[in-house]
Order: structure tokens, then sequence, then C-alpha cells
């Protein structure tokens, strides 16, 4: 665990000294904040309940953004500075290292939506919430976001150009939230109806829009996240012990 939270907060400290990570948390809630009052003053007293979902929705949807920006430089950086060889030659294992990283870029992501429960703090000074969808809502969003940064983090590790990565990072996470309407359209065209089927059970939107989001929580969509974090983690581990073994 001492690994683990060496890197851990040396790279959190590297986001707060970032532009990008300040860049990202701008635009965001410059953009949230607009969405907000604009919401509350055309809803004349209903837009509460209407704006309730839509931070950590916004959220997810713009991961295909924040979620490369946020990991492109996470390893590849280091590979391209000649550093991840040095970190590697100290007393600890890949997981360790790759653990460290993702809990830091997962801290700041966090950090992002909890901020974002300032807006249902205000609408609750107006309204009545419903705790259930406000709970599904973020929850969601979290494991959704931690998913993302996740398989991102693969192609840091694979590339050492950040651009490549980060390109790639948002292709990824854009098939994955765009399978649901290609599997949809599939069924709807008679093509291939069962492995379109198979092909929703793998989208985003699926677990997460249609349940989560609206308050619904069930263990298969929980358990959807905590694999995938899992088995990109794995992935990453695998193409770290790689640059270690070659270097």
């Amino acid at each position: 665990m001492r690994a683990v939270w060496a890197v851990y907060k040396r790279e959190l400290a590297l986001y707060f000294r970032s532009p990008i990570a300040y860049g990202v948390a701008l635009a965001l809630f410059l953009f949230l904040g607009l969405l907000f009052t604009s919401n509350v003053s055309a809803g004349n007293g209903q837009a509460p309940a209407t704006f309730l979902n839509i931070a950590p929705e916004l959220l997810s949807f713009l991961t295909f953004l924040v979620a490369p920006l946020l990991t492109m430089r996470l390893l590849s950086e280091e590979a391209r500075e000649g550093t991840l060889e040095v970190l590697m030659t100290l007393p600890m294992r890949e997981l360790q290292f790759v653990l460290g990283k993702f809990l830091a870029v997962w801290s700041y992501y966090t950090l992002l939506l909890v901020v974002m429960l300032i807006y249902p703090i205000l609408l609750s000074t107006v309204g009545i919430l419903d705790i259930g969808q406000l709970v599904g809502s973020y929850l969601g969003a979290w494991l959704y976001g931690g998913a993302m940064l996740a398989v991102c983090l693969i192609w840091s590790a694979l590339f050492e150009d950040q651009i490549v990565a980060a390109f790639l990072g948002a292709a990824s996470v854009l098939v994955l939230f765009l399978a649901e309407s290609a599997a949809i359209w599939a069924s709807n065209q008679g093509i291939l109806s069962g492995a379109a089927d198979f092909i929703r059970e793998f989208s985003l939107s699926a677990h997460y829009q249609s349940t989560l989001a609206q308050g619904v929580l069930r263990a298969e969509d929980i358990l959807y996240f905590v694999l995938m974090i899992i088995a990109a983690i794995f992935i990453t581990v695998r193409i770290v012990e790689i640059r270690r073994w070659r270097a």
C-alpha cells in the first residue's frame, strides 16, 4: 500500500499543477452553470425536477473528451521522457504503479462530481428532490467515469504519443457509448438480432442512461462497470510488464 500511496500522491499533486486539469474543470462548470441558469429560468418553478440528473449525465456523456484528456499523459509521458523505466526500478510492482495512477485520476474525476452536488443542493431550497434518482445518477456517473478512465489508461500505456493515446481513448468511449444505438438499429433491420442483443449488453447507455440515471439500482449495472475497471487495469498492468521486461 505504501507504493500505491506514493504514486497516488505524486500523480494527484501533478493534476493540481496541470493546466489541462484546470481547463477541463473550467469549461465543464462554465457550461453547466449556464445550462443550470437557463434551465431554472425557463422552467418557471418546475426546472428542479428536470435538472436533477442532467449534471452527472452530461459529465458521463462528455467522458469521451474528459477521460482521454485526463489520462493521455499518465503513462505515455513517462515512457516518452524515459522516466517510466526509472520508476520501474523502484521496489514496487506493476499493479501498484498502475493502481496509484488510476486512483489519482479517478480521485480528480470524483472531485469534479462532488462539486456538481452544488446543483441539487441549490434545487433542494426550492423543491423536493427525488433522492433515489439523485443517488443513482451520481453513483452511476462515478462508476461510468471510473470505467472510462481505466479504458483510456490502456491507450496511454500503449503509445508514447499523447495525442494518439487521447484520440484512441475517445474513439473507444464513443464506440461503447454508441453500441446500444447500433444494436437497436441492427435489430430493427433484422440483422443478426441475437448478436445485436449481445452487443447491447456491452454498451454504456444500457447500463446507465436507462437505469442508474433514472434511480434504478441494479446489481448487474454496477457489476458491469466494476468488471470493466478490473479488466482494463489488468490489461494496462500487462502492457507495463512488457515494457519493464523490454527495458
